[in-house]
């Protein structure tokens, strides 16, 4: 592994993503919709209308939710929540560096730059990190700063009804700083790998769909009272991550093949 051509690699495919409107418009957009529109749908009822929630509306959808019996309705209601849209934080770097990862070596072909690239003496596997770390760089950053936006809101919003700071806990915090970036490294690198082998960016976002889809599950499963995610569960997630991340990259090396693709694109 070369810390320099990875780095070469990684200011390279910025350029490429600053050239491209489609990918900066996402990135703009998702963040916003994950940290502001839907927290703040989910969060309405008990800021416009608290005196309609009571503890027994709300029992059967907190009911995972601890020392949810000692709390008024709306604060039950909101702090469960809070709680439920984690995984939503959890879809957005899953979701973000897929779209900038699945133009890294299908857009290189179409823009005739993967030949130069594949042709320099770059081992195969700085290739591969230097493309995964190109898109998961913004895509955290604009996580984190999505996850500060959302801190900001629920305090402004919900801080006469709790009257305390509910993000970010160390939940949250082990999710954004440590869960966030391994969940996006792994799926920039299986994108990176779908991508080299198929000739559209779109078929390699579709694939990418497969990881976001037990996230979903998760959200749904907290928003039907079935389960609440803490901080064991999350750093649980995390070992799997980090084993499920090495294992990735070695796959990746040993499928990323560089004369099959030159040969098979012409």
């Amino acid at each position: 592994m070369n810390a320099k051509k990875i780095r070469l690699i990684i200011e390279k495919e910025f350029d490429e993503i600053m050239k491209n409107k489609l990918v900066l418009g996402t990135m703009l957009f998702l963040p916003l919709m994950f940290a502001v529109v839907l927290p703040v749908a989910m969060l309405m009822p008990a800021i416009v209308s608290p005196g309609d929630l009571s503890a027994n509306d709300t029992a059967r959808m907190i009911g995972q939710l601890p020392g949810a019996s000692d709390m008024s309705g709306p604060e039950a209601y909101i702090i469960f929540m809070v709680k439920a849209i984690l995984p939503l934080f959890m879809m957005l770097p899953a979701i973000l560096p897929t779209i900038i990862s699945s133009y890294s070596i299908v857009g290189e072909k179409k823009n005739r730059t993967l030949e130069p690239l594949l042709a320099t003496p770059v081992a195969v596997e700085d290739i591969m990190i230097g493309m995964a770390l190109a898109s998961l760089i913004p895509a955290v950053a604009a996580t984190w700063v999505a996850g500060a936006i959302f801190a900001v809101l629920v305090w402004l919003l919900t801080h006469n009804i709790v009257h305390r700071i509910l993000v970010p806990d160390l939940t949250w915090l082990v999710s954004l700083v440590v869960l966030s970036p391994l969940l996006a490294f792994l799926g920039v690198m299986l994108t990176v790998i779908i991508s080299s082998r198929v000739n559209d960016p779109r078929t390699a976002q579709q694939f990418s769909v497969i990881l976001i889809i037990p996230i979903f599950a998760v959200l749904m499963a907290q928003m039907f009272g079935l389960m609440m995610i803490n901080e064991l569960v999350v750093l649980a997630i995390c070992a799997v991550l980090v084993i499920a991340d090495v294992a990735v990259v070695k796959i990746g090396s040993d499928l990323f093949d560089r004369e099959e693709i030159l040969t098979r694109w012409k």
